[in-house]
């Protein structure tokens, strides 16, 4: 038979609610640690699972997550999904994916099918600046956070990297090491990421005393594709950069690609920095100097966003920042032996 609650408090003498709050991670509940831990260890023992049907019918709840995604395809997602999933499910949550190919239309028509369908939350990773369907989901007040990107600035639930200061750091690094004519393949300056990673990118200009030429900022989207177009149009000008800070890691990928088959030897003749630190990153040769962000985390602490403004609602304006670590590899640095990861991890909370 398999173990109840109550079975579960006897053993841990402590009331069922308790053991069922600590199966179902509640944030609000608050037990002495020795407490938590033997029963945790308890949980583990007898591999109980919460109930999740049995709780959706007392809260009334489907016990269904939503992720929405611009790019299934895009490694950055796939990693923040398996982050969503891997909180969701020890939670008694099932999760649904959307992908919007980057379609307004597409994620409207998805949002809708959700709110039909009654999802307990939503986590979107494909927003805009003054995103329509944001403004949606702000006034049917249901639980949901922004992932990645943000709407504009107002007070929605929000996990990402701090862009601003990972796009600095990046360029910096490239002033660093000598160069002073640096490009940017830069976001779309529509999407939060676009708009504050090239901000990064003209204060560390500004800070060094140097000029950025505007010719030297080409918009390449967030593909490898669109890193190929844009790189190829970077690196036949008459005086072309010789480093190229890029938006993301696979319009770096693109970038180096365009490189190689213009004869151009990286990081001798170009020096490369990408955004993201996906795994091919670090597999790639040479491997992709970058800035780090902790991608499944982002999809976790989301989860529990979501959990906490589904028991309360007020945690539903938390912003969660992360500090980007910028990775040494050798696409700026010719033989680097091993990765080397500037500064401590940290994260901002709002």
């Amino acid at each position: 038979m398999p173990v109840t609650l109550k079975d579960l408090a006897r053993r841990a003498n402590v009331h069922p609610s308790t053991i069922s709050r600590v199966a179902n991670h509640d944030p609000g509940l608050r037990i002495a640690a020795d407490t938590r831990l033997r029963i945790e260890a308890l949980l583990r023992e007898t591999g109980y699972r919460p109930n999740g049907i049995a709780r959706g019918l007392k809260l009334r709840q489907t016990n269904v997550l939503a992720v929405v995604i611009p790019d299934v395809t895009n490694p950055f997602f796939a990693a923040l999904f398996r982050g969503v999933e891997d909180a969701a499910t020890p939670r008694g949550f099932n999760v649904l994916l959307c992908n919007t190919d980057g379609i307004p239309e597409r994620q409207r028509s998805h949002l809708l099918s959700l709110q039909a369908r009654r999802v307990d939350g939503v986590i979107m990773a494909s927003s805009f600046l003054k995103d329509p369907s944001v403004h949606e989901l702000r006034r049917q007040k249901g639980p949901y956070v922004l992932v990645n990107r943000f709407s504009d600035e107002g007070e929605d639930p929000f996990v990402g990297s701090d862009d601003l200061l990972g796009g600095r750091l990046a360029t910096e690094h490239l002033l660093e090491l000598g160069h002073t004519r640096i490009g940017h393949l830069a976001g779309k300056p529509i999407v939060s990421t676009g708009v504050l990673r090239r901000r990064g990118y003209l204060a560390a200009h500004a800070l060094a005393g140097l000029p950025a030429d505007p010719r030297l900022v080409v918009e390449a989207g967030y593909t490898e594709e669109g890193g190929i177009e844009a790189a190829r149009r970077l690196l036949t000008l008459d005086d072309p950069p010789t480093a190229v800070f890029a938006v993301t890691d696979l319009v770096a990928l693109g970038a180096a690609g365009v490189a190689r088959d213009l004869g151009l030897r990286i990081p001798q003749d170009l020096a490369i920095v990408g955004y993201n630190d996906i795994p091919l990153a670090s597999r790639v040769s040479p491997g992709l100097t970058t800035m780090h962000v902790p991608i499944q985390e982002f999809g976790s602490v989301a989860v529990r966003l979501l959990v906490e403004q589904l028991e309360s609602d007020a945690a539903a304006g938390r912003r969660v920042r992360f500090t980007p670590e910028l990775v040494v590899r050798e696409s700026t640095v010719a033989g680097a032996a091993r990765a080397l990861r500037s500064g401590l991890p940290s994260v901002s909370a709002e």
